[in-house]
């Protein structure tokens, strides 16, 4: 009985051994393709370590998973290192790439140590392709070394608002080093679309890289999938296909290693700017689940709208040299703000600034300032102002700020006044001269008169 008892024990413990071996090869073997079994996470299936929402519109973050926990950011690292650089300098400046720009570990053949380039065509390299040693480049272009502009990376991070973010290097890539939260990336991403340089490259598609001394014209295209669509090979040799969401304008992959990815995608819906960000996630299905977040976000998002294209404002712009003083301005597009549930309208305020420097001819449509929207005295996001009406170049006078109507009607009162004055002159003239002829014609009677009473005396010979 005590063999059988025992028998059954080694059973037991064998299938119990055999079946914990079999589950650490299946976690092995089948790690890279645990997005089959990615949990809901916060109401979303998927399978990044972390991630968040963010709405633009109202600085606000409406989901996260892990989103304040620290992960390696990798070569999203990037957006702060173009951000820094696009702030200082000159995208037009020819530079010359250095040896400690470029890296043992970058195996891309787009830069070579003395190659001749643009500061424009690093910043673009940098950002649509992750390219690190043009993000290097930058780096030491801005601060003389990647030493001395890691400082500048850390100050600017906590200037955005970031909390856990703490950064070593330029780009990141596969470094370990740099790392971050899921809602501190949301903040960089940010600012990097808030720029007009970065923010502009990033919702490319396509760019053409010129020749170079060392290198023929290229063509790049933006990493950001869920712009340009299409299929891939991910890291398992797996077709992965991706649909184009037509309202995303900027994104950004990079692998950390060979098979997880950092990412971020910005895309509108209804008219507000929503920014997802995820970490730690796996290639192939970080989009699918940038995806998924902007679906979710749908959810959450409630845009009201605060301006209506057209819309007039009673305050007007003021025009240099023109024909007039003042154009009117209307709403260029609707304006929507994501009004946050038990939010009031009554918190939304919307304010004209218009452009202090405009000066005619002004074309009705052109662009003369913005409208802010603001929301509980923060502002939220910005509509453009339009001419309502074209106004054309003033006369001379427009130069001391007198419109055309003005200076033709002091014209015409100079006018009628010099004309006044002529005739008030000459009436006053022949008043006189009239005046003039009677006294000498009254001088000439009074003589005469002398002169026969003269006469007279002289012919009575009657002494005086």
């Amino acid at each position: 009985m005590r063999k059988t008892d025992s028998k059954a024990k080694r059973s037991i413990l064998t299938v119990f051994v055999v079946v914990v071996i079999v589950a650490i090869v299946l976690l092995y073997c089948i790690g890279p393709m645990a997005y089959v079994f990615a949990d809901t996470r916060n109401g979303v299936d998927m399978w990044a370590s972390g991630a968040a929402i963010y709405i633009d519109e109202s600085n606000s973050f409406v989901w996260d998973y892990n989103g304040e926990k620290q992960y390696d950011v990798d070569s999203l690292t990037i957006l702060l290192t173009c951000l820094i650089a696009a702030e200082q300098l000159n995208m037009d400046d020819a530079v010359t790439v250095s040896s400690s720009a470029i890296n043992a570990d970058d195996t891309s053949s787009w830069l070579k140590e003395g190659e001749e380039t643009t500061v424009d065509a690093l910043m673009h390299l940098a950002l649509m392709r992750a390219n690190n040693a043009a993000a290097r480049q930058l780096a030491i272009l801005t601060a003389e070394s990647e030493e001395d502009f890691v400082k500048l990376m850390n100050e600017r991070a906590l200037e955005i608002g970031c909390t856990k973010a703490e950064f070593y290097d330029a780009t990141g890539h596969r470094t370990g080093a740099n790392k971050a939260s899921a809602k501190d990336m949301c903040l960089i991403v940010e600012a990097a679309l808030n720029n007009e340089t970065v923010g502009g490259i990033l919702g490319e598609k396509s760019y053409q890289m010129d020749a170079t001394n060392m290198n023929e014209a290229k063509k790049l295209t933006t990493s950001n999938r869920l712009m340009k669509g299409g299929s891939y090979t991910n890291y398992e040799g797996k077709t992965i296909n991706v649909d184009v969401d037509p309202d995303c304008y900027a994104g950004l992959q990079s692998k950390r290693t060979t098979e997880r990815t950092v990412a971020f995608a910005a895309t509108r819906i209804n008219g507000i700017s929503v920014i997802a960000v995820t970490l730690n996630d796996y290639d192939g299905y970080d989009f699918d689940d940038l995806g998924k977040l902007f679906k979710h976000a749908g959810n959450m998002v409630q845009p009201y709208k605060a301006l209506e294209k057209d819309t007039m404002f009673e305050q007007k712009a003021k025009v240099n040299n023109g024909a007039v003083t003042k154009v009117s301005g209307m709403a260029g597009d609707d304006g929507y703000v994501n009004l946050l549930e038990g939010a009031s309208a009554s918190l939304i305020l919307v304010e004209p600034e218009y452009f202090e420097d405009l000066t005619a001819p002004v074309a009705k449509g052109d662009v003369i300032g913005e409208a802010v929207i603001y929301l509980a005295d923060v502002p939220v996001t910005t509509v453009d102002i339009v001419a309502a009406e074209s106004v054309k170049e003033g006369w001379i006078f427009s130069r001391i700020g007198i419109p055309n109507i003005v200076a033709l009607i002091i014209m015409i009162v100079l006018g009628v006044i010099l004309i006044a004055v002529i005739v008030l002159g000459s009436i006053v003239r022949t008043k006189k001269a009239r005046a003039r002829a009677k006294r000498q014609a009254r001088i000439k009677e009074i003589a005469l008169k002398q002169l026969e009473q003269e006469q007279s005396a002289r012919e009575r010979d009657w002494p005086y």
